[in-house]
């Protein structure tokens, strides 16, 4: 298999961490922390993966996150 058939998926394991996993054996690959509190996602498209998170009283962000690194790419007010 290489690595353009990877596939994965990202499961919310607590109210701001999120473990990325390989689909295709179900291994752990990586850990995403966000940074405020989840509004909706994770939503997984190919190697990305966007969650919208509230910080504070209404301050809405979304963020896509890079698979399976798990590094923020791109942050954007929503």
């Amino acid at each position: 298999m290489n690595a353009n058939d990877k596939i994965y998926t990202v499961v919310q394991k607590g109210p701001r961490l999120f473990n990325i996993v390989d689909a295709n054996t179900g291994v752990f690959m990586n850990r995403i922390m966000t940074q405020g509190d989840v509004v909706s996602g994770p939503i997984v498209v190919g190697n990305r993966c966007t969650i919208v998170v509230q910080i504070g009283s209404g301050t809405k962000f979304g963020t896509i996150y890079s698979l399976p690194q798990g590094a923020m790419i791109n942050r954007y007010m929503v």
